[in-house]
């Protein structure tokens, strides 16, 4: 955050004016320059104290980490009066008129081992007490400028736009040239932007296309020829519903659709980088999520035995197992 530290003996004597009380030589501590109480309502005094003093501690030890041209850490800048006021991940960092409650003057104080800036080292004593002085004045600060508080991570607000958080709507289906195309509702929708851009639907699948595509989606594998002849052989609505409900009770549809959440969770069954140790049990998760799928378990009973299953109620000791290995 901060660059090389100058000696406290290195801020010479200077004169603001009537109402700014002048720097006494400090041989109290070995403290060096004290500041003294500065005149309070007179908003030029304040303004040249700032520039004078504040600014140069500012652009010295706060703006390698803290500055616009800089890539800003814990989403709080200084070089601009609003950054100050929005503060950063942790809030505003300057509570104007009250030193004592401003996460910056504890900061540098360095008197929480979880909040120390700069990071490389407490500044001199002299900078410390002009920068209470400052936030006791009421941080004047001429400095212009806007902004947005800074992020790190999601942004929040603009996630809320995202199409899965929008309230749930029921459009009217739109009407179509094409009336004969549309099998339920959802394919007039599909129909109306078709014809919006000017696109013809391709032509029915075949048979077999249907068979095929149906199989892979729900189970991963081909269908057998067996089962591919008959369907041939009747391709009735009747006969594709039985065929969707025989491979939705598949366990070939729990081991092809879980594999997806298996892949979300990074599952494996050894360690892997050339030095691979077999991890023994990693299969107990794996049917756990397989067995999931095929029993049609809710999202959210899925969701919270995998995050506190070892916290659930059960009501058999299979159930407990069941949830202990979802956790663990």
């Amino acid at each position: 955050m901060m660059t090389a530290f100058r000696h406290p003996t290195d801020h010479p004597s200077r004169h603001l004016g009537m109402h700014l009380l002048t720097w006494v030589q400090g041989m109290v501590l070995g403290a060096g320059f004290l500041p003294c109480t500065l005149a309070l309502g007179d908003p030029a005094e304040e303004i040249a104290f700032f520039e004078t003093h504040i600014r140069p501690i500012l652009i010295d030890r706060c703006y390698e980490c803290h500055a616009a041209d800089q890539k800003v850490k814990g989403g709080l800048r200084l070089d601009i009066r609003q950054g100050w006021h929005l503060g950063g991940d942790s809030g505003p960092s300057i509570l104007p008129g009250q030193p004592q409650e401003s996460l910056l003057i504890e900061a540098i104080g360095y008197g929480n081992p979880d909040l120390e800036m700069p990071p490389k080292g407490k500044l001199p004593q002299t900078e410390i007490d002009l920068l209470t002085q400052w936030v006791r004045l009421g941080a004047p600060d001429p400095r212009d400028g806007t902004m947005q508080k800074p992020t790190e991570g999601l942004d929040v607000e603009a996630g809320r736009s995202f199409w899965s958080f929008q309230p749930i709507a029921h459009p009217t289906p739109p009407q179509v040239m094409d009336a004969a195309w549309p099998l339920n509702e959802v394919d007039r929708f599909i129909r109306s932007e078709q014809e919006a851009h000017g696109i013809e639907p391709n032509p029915e699948a075949s048979p077999a296309q249907q068979l095929r595509r149906l199989s892979f989606d729900l189970t991963g594998l081909p269908p057998d020829p067996d089962t591919l002849a008959a369907f041939e052989r009747d391709p009735s609505e009747a006969h594709y519903r039985r065929l969707v409900e025989s491979m939705l009770a598949s366990q070939a549809f729990g081991e092809t659709w879980g594999r997806h959440w298996l892949d979300l969770a990074r599952y494996a069954e050894s360690t892997g980088g050339g030095r691979s140790s077999v991890l023994a049990n990693a299969w107990r998760y794996r049917n756990y999520v397989i067995g999931a799928f095929n029993d049609d378990m809710p999202y959210g009973q899925f969701i919270t035995e995998q995050i506190a299953g070892d916290l659930l109620p059960h009501t058999s000791a299979a159930a407990r197992e069941r949830q202990l290995v979802a956790t663990a």
